[in-house]
């Protein structure tokens, strides 16, 4: 073996020279000495001139097993195992499993090498293909290779989420999914993931229709209801030239970074309609109209011109109360649009003798009861349903946070008092008052209750008491503790299924804790707008996929959170077996091993094999 430097031409552009490398080797063919290439080193090969025999070498030593004499460079090690797999799987190979191959061989020379993780993949890979992904990037022109990068960064997000450099790293060295469907993701540049990053956003709105309506196809959920919510992540780094990055209130608590919204329209089975990025400081209410209007009618159809689904404007749109304004509201209203939002009137009127029990707890308790206002017009047309809520494990929470709030401030109040006299704590009259005023602003919920006197020393500038007094009849501030009012124009759902109808916005924020905590949506290190928007993009993708696991997971009531299967399948790998025979040749067997028990489980109701890839047997 030897490596060979080639003079090639860029043909297609410049016609400018370059040099490519290749591992070369000698064999003889009727009394002649012939040359062929084992395998194309490419442009990019950088190993020093000097150390060339050294590689080809030690490649030649452990393909044949031979120990090697010298011990060498840990980088040439790398290489050089890395170029003696490539040739291994390279060769000739049997990968009919039902044919039997009985071996004589020296057990102590068995090892186990090349060990690949390949169980999430597997699965991530088999619901890339449901969701006809592969199909629809050839259609919008996509190369092989950039059909193939767009997988790997598809599959790394699912599976290993991180920066586009942790993503291409793990796919060469740590993953076996290029062995799922043929591809070899060390011959693949970074740049080549790059593009398809830039491709998969160029090609955003047909991507995001065609998901959504294969979702459709596939499980044939009710499509009359959308929740609408936004959500933001930060920055690391100054984000200098990103246009949309800004400041404003993080939901993460960064003040300190820069930030971008992200505003997301679901089905009511927690697939996504529609998608849209804004500035970090935009204003709730101001998205909606932008949102909605690419939700008005659409008909989609297959290959066979069938009508799939049609998205009309009859769905039932519901909100939070950050983006319920009145005028939101009557934009839905004008617009055909039914909706279901939180209230935002400060004024609650609930009264338990004429609400109904909605929900009850395991031990058939009610732990929610709501109450039905009509609100109707001079003509005594229903124009609005008010629906108020009483939760007890809502107003178990709120107590608990008003009895910490109103220990804290009075607990302040009182530390102000008793400085009146200690050395080196405020004293000043003016400075007090500036205090008293500080406390009350920032504990505005429980301070309200409570008056505040503070008295001023008539022979100095100094308060001489800061005392405080629980106001008059207001023994029930905590009465309308988990209450909480909804609103709609729908005036034929009962109470229970408008309240039960409002939850499901609760599958809209576990969609952005899935989207944060485990497909790595945060931070944000990009450092073009093209990159934000492909990085944002390219999770919510990857979050449909693993939504379509799951939901066929719930289906047969398997509730795991992402993180779980993902532990449950990473143990699962490809490995490479070698063994001696006694005729001489080397084995080379390279299959995944067995799932346990729980991953079969999961596999079953996938309706997926229990084996990962194919077997491959290699006699050299």
């Amino acid at each position: 073996m030897f490596i060979r430097r080639t003079v090639s031409k860029n043909k297609k552009y410049t016609n400018e020279k370059y040099y490519t490398y290749r591992l070369v080797e000698s064999y003889r063919v009727d009394g002649k000495v012939k040359q062929r290439v084992l395998i194309n080193l490419g442009a990019d090969f950088a190993v020093d001139k000097d150390n060339w025999s050294i590689l080809s070498s030690r490649i030649e030593d452990i393909i044949k097993q031979r120990e090697s004499l010298f011990e060498i460079d840990k980088e040439l090690e790398s290489l050089a195992q890395q170029y003696a797999l490539q040739i291994i799987s390279h060769s000739q190979n049997i990968t009919d499993e039902t044919d039997t191959h009985y071996k004589d061989i020296d057990i102590n020379s068995i090892e186990q090498v090349n060990p690949k993780t390949i169980g999430t993949e597997h699965i991530v890979y088999e619901t890339i293909k449901e969701l006809e992904l592969p199909n629809l990037f050839e259609q919008l022109n996509f190369t092989p290779i950039q059909i193939n990068s767009a997988i790997g960064t598809l599959i790394s997000k699912c599976c290993s989420p991180g920066s586009d450099k942790h993503s291409i790293k793990w796919l060469n060295e740590h993953s076996g999914a290029g062995e799922l469907y043929g591809c070899d993701y060390n011959k693949i540049s970074s740049n080549s993931f790059y593009r398809a990053a830039d491709l998969l956003i160029d090609n955003k709105d047909k991507i995001e229709q065609h998901l959504y309506s294969k979702a459709k196809q596939l499980f044939k959920y009710d499509e009359t209801i959308t929740l609408y919510d936004l959500t933001n992540t930060y920055f690391e780094g100054q984000a200098n030239n990103i246009t949309k990055a800004a400041r404003g209130r993080s939901k993460e608590k960064r003040s300190d970074a820069k930030i971008i919204t992200l505003a997301v329209v679901l089905g009511i089975d927690g697939f996504v309609k529609n998608s849209k990025i804004f500035k970090g400081n935009v204003s709730e209410p101001s998205t909606l109209k932008e949102m909605m209007a690419g939700l008005h009618i659409q008909t989609t159809k297959d290959n066979e011109n069938k009508i799939l689904f049609t998205t009309n404007k009859n769905s039932l749109v519901i909100m939070d109360a950050g983006i319920a304004s009145q005028e939101n509201l009557d934009y839905l209203k004008t617009n055909g649009y039914e909706y279901l939002v939180v209230s935002r009137k400060q004024n609650k009127q609930y009264d338990d003798s004429k609400a109904i029990t909605v929900k009850v707890d395991k031990d058939d308790n009610s732990i929610v009861r709501a109450q039905r206002v009509e609100i109707k017009s001079e003509d005594g047309t229903i124009e609005e349903i008010e629906l108020y809520c009483h939760s007890k494990p809502r107003e178990a929470k709120e107590n608990s946070m008003q009895e910490r709030v109103q220990t804290k401030f009075i607990k302040a109040i009182e530390y102000l008092n008793d400085g009146l006299v200690l050395p080196r704590r405020t004293k000043d009259y003016d400075k007090v008052l500036q205090k008293v005023g500080a406390l009350k602003s920032d504990h505005y919920t429980i301070s309200k209750y409570y008056t505040i006197c503070v008295k001023k020393d008539p022979n100095s500038t100094n308060a001489i008491s800061v005392t405080y007094k629980e106001k008059i009849g207001t023994d029930d501030k905590s009465a309308m503790n988990g209450v909480y009012c909804l609103r709609t124009n729908n005036t034929i759902m009962d109470n229970k299924t408008l309240w039960k109808t409002y939850t499901s916005l609760t599958d809209l924020e576990s969609v952005f804790r899935t989207l944060k905590t485990e497909l790595g949506l945060r931070p944000i290190f990009h450092k073009t707008s093209n990159r934000v928007d492909a990085h944002l993009f390219i999770t919510l993708m990857a979050y449909t996929i693993i939504h379509t696991i799951r939901y066929k997971l719930k289906a047969h009531n398997i509730n795991y959170r992402w993180n779980t299967i993902r532990n449950i399948t990473h143990n699962q790998a490809r490995i490479t077996t070698t063994a001696k025979c006694k005729d001489g040749k080397i084995l080379y067997l390279r299959k995944s091993s067995l799932p346990n028990e729980k991953h079969k489980e999961i596999l079953n109701i996938l309706q997926l094999t229990h084996k990962a890839g194919k077997t491959t047997k290699i006699f050299k």
